[in-house]
């Protein structure tokens, strides 16, 4: 895809930093590499919240499958409608030597095409963001009412769910229990996110 082209190439301008860079006619491109260099690495964040986003999602998608049959499909369209990070890890490579070769105008052609294509991008990715955050809120809820104790010790520690946790991994780190977990923040399910706080109770 010809976005994947010029995203590669704005990786590998900057790996090509040397030589004719080192002018001073070559400044103003130093400094647009240094803002799309700023751009790829804000959009490759977004990509793995989405991914932690939609793998999450179809985890509970496989626990409720009768009664989200159509939600799972909306849920696959979308998790193909963006580029993936090692997609964009591969173009950038591809195109690293090209980009080497390249005079300071052929250079400076292809940042300011990146630009726009990096924009498109961006938009691409808040839209799927979108998309998730209102797919998860139109959930159907269950009947079913969950309810909470206060069975759980009062002392703890604070924490901030990272990539890749999950309620038991937290609760084996820091000595506690996934129900104490649960009834503690008064979490319906086992479903957490990135950047979420969690009271988490210690003996």
């Amino acid at each position: 895809m010809k976005w994947l082209w010029f995203v590669g190439a704005a990786w590998a301008t900057v790996s090509a930093s040397s030589g004719a860079w080192a002018q001073s006619s070559s400044y103003s491109v130093n400094q647009q590499v240094a803002r799309l260099t700023a751009d790829v690495q804000r959009l490759q964040q977004q990509l793995g919240s989405l991914n932690i986003a939609v793998e999450q999602l179809q985890r509970e998608n496989r626990q409720l499958r009768q009664e989200l049959n159509q939600r799972d499909s909306a849920v696959s369209e979308m998790a193909s409608a963006y580029v993936t990070t090692a997609q964009l890890n591969r173009a950038l490579n591809e195109l690293r030597s090209q980009m080497i070769q390249a005079n300071e105008s052929q250079k400076s052609a292809i940042i300011r095409e990146v630009s726009s294509e990096i924009d498109s991008l961006a938009k691409q990715t808040q839209n799927a963001l979108d998309a998730m955050a209102k797919a998860g809120a139109a959930r159907p809820q269950s009947n079913q009412v969950v309810t909470f104790n206060d069975d759980f010790p009062k002392a703890g520690t604070s924490y901030t769910v990272k990539s890749g946790d999950s309620l038991a991994k937290i609760a084996r780190a820091h000595n506690s229990r996934v129900d104490w977990i649960r009834n503690a923040n008064r979490l319906a399910s086992d479903i957490i996110y990135p950047g979420q706080e969690l009271f988490i109770p210690q003996e």
